[in-house]
This record gives structure tokens, C-alpha cells and sequence, in this order.
């Protein structure tokens, strides 16, 4: 036989054997995903916040880190071939959330801007506020809960239930994701009272939390994990301001696999059936 002929034979072999090897059940694990119709990136942006959601092609950011972050993330859009979100989504006016926001809204199309009622005096926020105006942009001031679709994933934005807190960070907007049977929680910064609003009303479980105010604890961190019941959550933090031990602990104690962003961004890849997470 010609030794060519014969290479070619006993290769095809070798992946007919290997293909054979793997039933169709455990190509349908959660390790392996046949379309990513939902991409979600939460970059390593230190203690800080910067979520970039894929939907089918549309794209929402949450939160634009702070402002030494704003040209990484900004060259990250563009690598990407992204030059307008559907959503800008800033859950609360502090630095650490909106700190990147003007060059955002400079560089790319903006269709709609979403932030809760209420300013904060500093330089970051007068950065953003120069910047919407510039771009003849006017924020929506989230007092009602948006539903809408886009590319048939279903995202909610729940806005906070008072006009007035003592904490900025109880001024989070809350969004939620889903798409078939998966299901994704961004609760922004929430503390004790923002935490307490949103369980109230609570009736669903979700696959990936992004657990609130970079993993600091407080006496409603194990209600918040007890009413989503996670099997994924992520903490934006940093090696300088870490999680604290006792919310770890507590994702530890019902089995949440834990992900940190000191440890490098966070890539979540769905296709509504099954999810997978890379760091």
C-alpha cells in the first residue's frame, strides 16, 4: 500500500476511534457550549466596576470602572469590533463605577443611559455630566423597573424602591438576565437596606450572582445567597481591598464556586442551557 495512502487511512481511524469515545451526554456537559449567545465579561478593573454583556451581537456595560481604567477598557471595546451599547447602565454615582463613564459615552454610541436619581459631588461625577451633556445625551432616571427583550434574552433593571438613602450604595440599580434556563444577577453595590428591598420581592434562582459592594459583609449577605442560591459568584476586588473572609466563608458553606477578579477578568459564556466560566 502507498505509504501516504496509508498515513491518511490510520488517521482516520484515530479520530473515528476518539470520536467514539465521547457520548452525546458528555458533549452536552457544561464544559462545552455549542453557541455563546450570551458573553459576559467583569474585568479585573481592582476595586472597582466594569461588567461588558454580549447578547447576540448587542452589547450593555455595566458600570465603567474608575478613571485609570477608562483607556484599557476602552482599546478592550474596540478590539472586540464594538462601537455602540445598547444599554450604559451605571448602578450608583461613585467613583468606582462611573470613573471611566465619560470616555464611554465620548467614544461610542450610547442608544440608552441608565442611572439612578440622585448626583455626587466629585470630580468623576462632573467628568460624566460634562460628558452627556457634550453628547446631547439625557439619562434616564430610573424610578420604574424596565422589562424589555433584546435578541429574545429577557433583562429586567430594578430601580431603588426610595427617593432618598443614607448610603450612595443603596442607591443600586439591580439587573437581571435570562435567557432559557440560565439566569444572571448584577446587584451593583447594594448594602443591608438595597439587599433587604430587592429578596422581598425575590422568587428566582440564578446561576451566576455578581455579589454586591465587592464582597464586603453585612447581617443580610447570607439572606442574599439563601434567596438566589448561586451556583457561580463573582467579587470585584482587589489584592489590596479584598472580599471579606466571612462572605467567602458564607459562599463556601452552600457550595458556590467563588470567582475574584484579583485573580484576572471573569469570562462567562451561555448558550441558555449551559454556562461556563474562565479565568
Amino acid at each position: 500500500m502507498n505509504k501516504k495512502l496509508f498515513i491518511t487511512i490510520l488517521s482516520m481511524c484515530i479520530i473515528f476511534i476518539l470520536n467514539g469515545c465521547y457520548s452525546k451526554d458528555e458533549y452536552n456537559n457544561s464544559n462545552y457550549i455549542i453557541n455563546e449567545d450570551i458573553t459576559i465579561d467583569v474585568f479585573d478593573a481592582g476595586k472597582a466596576d466594569c461588567i461588558l454583556i454580549g447578547l447576540k451581537g448587542k452589547y450593555i456595560m455595566i458600570d465603567t470602572g474608575l478613571d485609570k481604567n477608562k483607556d484599557e477598557i476602552s482599546k478592550d471595546l474596540k478590539s472586540k469590533g464594538i462601537n455602540e451599547l445598547e444599554y450604559l447602565i451605571l448602578s450608583h454615582m461613585d467613583k468606582d463605577h462611573i470613573g471611566g463613564s465619560d470616555k464611554i459615552i465620548n467614544e461610542f454610541k450610547i442608544n440608552n443611559l441608565i442611572q439612578p436619581d440622585y448626583k455626587k459631588d466629585s470630580s468623576q461625577y462632573k467628568e460624566y455630566e460634562k460628558a452627556i451633556k457634550e453628547n446631547n445625551i439625557e439619562p434616564i432616571l430610573l424610578h420604574n423597573e424596565i422589562e424589555t427583550k433584546i435578541n429574545d434574552i429577557e433583562l429586567k433593571i430594578y430601580p431603588p424602591e426610595k427617593n432618598e438613602y443614607k448610603e450612595s450604595n443603596d442607591y443600586s440599580i439591580i439587573v437581571d438576565i435570562t435567557y432559557k434556563d440560565q439566569s444572571f444577577l448584577f446587584m451593583g453595590d447594594a448594602e443591608q437596606e438595597r439587599i433587604e428591598e430587592f429578596i422581598k420581592f425575590n422568587k428566582k434562582n440564578y446561576t451566576v450572582i455578581k455579589m454586591p459592594h465587592h464582597g464586603r459583609f453585612n447581617n443580610m449577605t447570607e439572606k442574599l445567597v439563601e434567596s438566589t442560591s448561586p451556583k457561580y459568584s463573582i467579587i470585584t476586588c482587589s489584592e489590596e481591598e479584598n472580599a471579606d473572609d466571612k462572605t467567602v466563608s458564607i459562599l463556601e458553606k452552600y457550595n458556590v464556586k467563588n470567582y475574584l477578579t484579583k485573580n484576572g477578568d471573569v469570562i462567562i459564556k451561555s448558550d441558555g442551557k449551559n454556562t461556563t466560566l474562565s479565568q
